[in-house]
């Protein structure tokens, strides 16, 4: 498979290269904007997001073997119409499925010196991955139900509702569900890789049945003896770059030690 092909499988010295494969220091590491932002005469700005594009490198390779320039030039010729993985060694060595956008052009600069400046690396969607990226703390990012202008951003049908509950000094802010109305949804549809579901856990709450771009993931339980606030219920990170979307269907069952089936979406943390 494509993605098993990887330009700089080593961090270090390769010595059939006599070089190494990984980049140029100083390149640049560019996260494509996918939203269009519009700012009314009156009113609060709103923002749609529009492409599932991903990160785009502009690397270079200075002073290097012939080697490495003959296969520089063949992955941008033998992947014009297909991917390969990249990895960035120096950033938490995250792995990336794209292809060269711009052309390989080596320049010998010296006796078995290569130049090969501005090679533009573009990542791209649905495309599967070796390893998918998992650093929830660095780089993924949170939608709750609600943005800050207080707008409602998770969809829903049937007996949801905003609610508020107080864990301490904390004050969290759901979208809530008796979970009498077996069916009944909320959703949320976002772009990036993995995702981890945060809904409240505690005495009064249920099942819930997990879809993930119309497909039954798994069924949660989200009883817990006491109330615990949001807890993460739910984490999957192997999911290509794309739009995607969770869905919670309330089971209206529930655990027996359980006083109710409730339902309550705290936020959904996205992989970016």
């Amino acid at each position: 498979m494509p993605e098993t092909d990887i330009l700089n499988p080593v961090q270090g010295f390769d010595p059939d290269l006599g070089d190494s494969m990984n980049p140029s220091f100083g390149f640049t590491r560019k996260r494509a904007n996918t939203r269009s932002n519009k700012k009314p005469t009156g009113g609060q700005p709103y923002s749609r997001e529009l492409s599932n594009a991903g990160h785009v490198y502009t690397l270079s390779w200075l002073g290097r073997t012939l080697a490495v320039a003959q296969r520089l030039k063949w992955y941008a010729e033998q992947y014009e119409d297909g991917f390969f993985t990249i990895i960035d060694w120096d950033s938490n060595e995250r792995q990336y499925v794209g292809k060269f956008t711009s052309d390989v052009n080596p320049v010998l600069t010296a006796n078995n010196k290569w130049d090969m400046q501005m090679v533009e690396f573009t990542e791209i969607p649905i495309c599967p991955m070796v390893q998918y990226p998992t650093d929830w703390v660095h780089e993924a990012i949170w939608h709750y139900p609600f943005n800050d202008y207080g707008d409602q951003k998770l969809a829903v049908s049937g007996a949801w509702a905003k609610a508020t509950h107080v864990f301490g000094t904390k004050t969290v802010t759901t979208m809530d569900t008796a979970g009498a109305n077996a069916g009944d949804w909320a959703q949320f549809e976002y772009r990036g890789y993995g995702f981890q579901l945060s809904m409240l856990k505690g005495p009064a709450f249920g099942k819930t049945d997990i879809y993930v771009d119309g497909a039954l993931l798994q069924t949660v339980d989200c009883y817990a003896a006491v109330n615990q606030g949001p807890q993460i219920v739910l984490s999957k990170a192997g999911i290509s770059l794309d739009f995607h979307r969770v869905k919670a269907v309330v089971d209206a069952t529930q655990n027996a030690g359980a006083t109710a089936p409730a339902l309550s979406w705290a936020g959904l943390q996205v992989m970016r």
